[in-house]
C-alpha cells in the first residue's frame, strides 16, 4: 500500500541494530528453529516496527530476527511459485487478497488471538491480521482559510472555502477512499456504496477538478497545505500529526476519514511457519498492539488494546464518530476484483 522510496541496502544499513539480525549470512534464511525472517516496507515506519515490536519479541523468545525490505507483491508470487521462498512475515496492505490468495499461508487462530478482532473497525482475514491502523483526513491551511471546515462538504464547496484542493493521484492508491468520499458527498448512502458507481463519483470530482493539485507521494500533501499552495487536501494523519508539532499552519478533522489498516501475512512454503505465527500474535496481542503508537501516530488495529489518553486522541480508531461523520471503510475484495477497470477510467480522467 505504502511503497517507500528507500533501497534495499540503506534500509539495512538502517535497521543493523540492537538484537536484529542482519543479512549477510547465507544460513540467516534458512529453516530451523529459533529464527524468522520479517519483511516490511522499509524507511521510519519499519524502524518503528523494529523498535516496538521485533527488538523486545526476539529479546523475549530468544528467537533471532532478519530483515529485508521493500516489500514487492510479485517477490511473494516469485517465491512460492519457485519454492524458494525466504521471507516468514511480511507487511502488506489490503490489497493483496487476503481472503483467495494461493502465495499466502492461512492464520493459525490457535496462535494468532483472532477472536480478538471480532465486531472491530478492521477486518481480519483468512491470511491476514491487522497489525496497525491509520488514516487519511481532510486537512486543512489554518492560516489560509478563514473559517475551518468541519466535514467533506466543505472540501467539495470551492464558493464557501476558495483554494486548491491536494489530491493524491499514485494510482491505485488515489481511487480507495477518495471515489468513496465522492459518492457520499453526492448523497450516496455510506451503507449503500457498494458496488462503486465509479461514473458517478468521477463526475462529483468534476466539481472540483479546476481546483486540483495532484500529488504522488502522501509527504507531498501535508507540505503543498502546509505551505498555502493548497488549502485542503486529502493526507495522512500521521504525517499531519508531525507538522503540527513543527508548528506548520495546518489541522485536520476526523469527519469521514478513510481508515486503512497494514497487515501482517505468512508466504506459502515460509521456513519457519511456527515462529511467524508466533511473532504475529505478539505483534497483534491486546498487551503488545499499541506500542507501536508510542513511537508513531498508528493505532492499534487490535480492539481490546487499551492506550493512554494522550495518545488516543492521535489515533483513527479513537475518533470514529457517528452518522455521516463516520469513517470510510472501503471494500477491499471490491476493490480487488474491480481495480484494473477502475484505474483506466481514473487514468481517463486525471489525465
Amino acid at each position: 500500500m505504502m511503497v517507500k522510496k528507500l533501497s534495499v541496502a540503506m534500509t539495512a544499513l538502517l535497521l543493523c541494530l540492537g538484537l536484529v539480525a542482519c543479512g549477510g549470512d547465507d544460513d540467516s534464511a534458512a529453516g530451523g528453529e529459533g529464527k524468522l525472517t520479517f519483511a516490511g516496507w522499509g524507511g521510519t515506519t519499519q524502524e518503528n516496527i523494529d523498535k516496538a515490536w521485533l527488538q523486545p519479541y526476539a529479546k523475549e523468545s530468544g528467537v533471532a530476527v532478519t530483515q529485508d525490505s521493500p516489500v514487492d507483491y510479485g517477490k511473494v508470487k516469485q517465491m512460492v511459485d519457485a519454492k524458494n521462498v525466504i521471507w516468514d512475515v511480511f507487511e502488506a496492505g489490503s490489497d493483496f487478497g487476503l481472503d483467495e490468495n494461493d502465495s499466502l499461508t492461512p492464520m493459525d487462530c490457535d496462535i494468532v488471538a483472532c477472536g480478538d478482532f471480532d465486531g472491530g473497525p478492521i477486518p481480519l482475514y483468512k491470511y491476514g491480521v491487522p497489525m496497525f491502523t491509520f488514516s487519511v483526513v481532510l486537512t486543512y491551511n489554518t492560516d489560509a482559510l478563514t473559517q475551518a471546515p468541519t466535514s467533506w462538504a466543505d472540501f467539495f464547496d470551492t464558493k464557501k472555502f476558495p483554494g486548491k484542493r491536494a489530491v493524491y493521484n499514485g494510482v491505485p492508491g488515489a481511487l480507495q477512499g477518495l471515489l468513496d468520499t465522492a459518492l457520499i458527498q453526492d448523497g450516496v448512502d455510506p451503507a449503500d456504496l457498494y458496488p462503486l458507481d465509479v461514473d458517478r463519483a468521477l463526475k462529483k470530482l468534476d466539481s472540483i477538478k479546476d481546483d486540483i493539485v495532484f500529488y504522488s507521494d502522501f509527504g507531498q500533501c501535508t507540505q503543498l497545505v502546509g505551505s498555502g499552495e493548497a488549502v485542503m487536501g486529502n493526507c495522512y494523519q500521521g504525517r499531519d500529526l508531525t507538522a503540527m508539532d513543527e508548528g506548520q499552519p495546518i489541522d485536520f478533522i476526523w469527519s469521514g476519514q478513510v481508515i486503512y489498516a497494514d497487515y501482517l501475512m505468512v508466504p506459502k512454503g515460509a521456513p519457519n511457519q511456527d515462529e511467524a505465527m508466533k511473532l504475529i500474535a505478539y505483534i497483534t496481542s491486546a498487551e503488545h498492539n499499541g506500542d507501536f503508537a508510542k513511537l508513531q501516530a498508528y493505532g492499534p488495529a487490535n480492539p481490546k488494546t487499551e492506550l493512554s489518553p494522550d495518545l488516543a486522541a492521535k489515533m483513527p480508531t479513537s475518533n470514529v464518530m457517528p452518522g455521516a461523520d463516520a469513517p470510510v471503510i472501503v471494500d477491499d475484495k471490491w476493490w480487488n476484483d474491480n481495480l484494473e477497470s477502475v484505474t483506466q477510467k481514473w487514468n481517463a480522467w486525471a489525465s
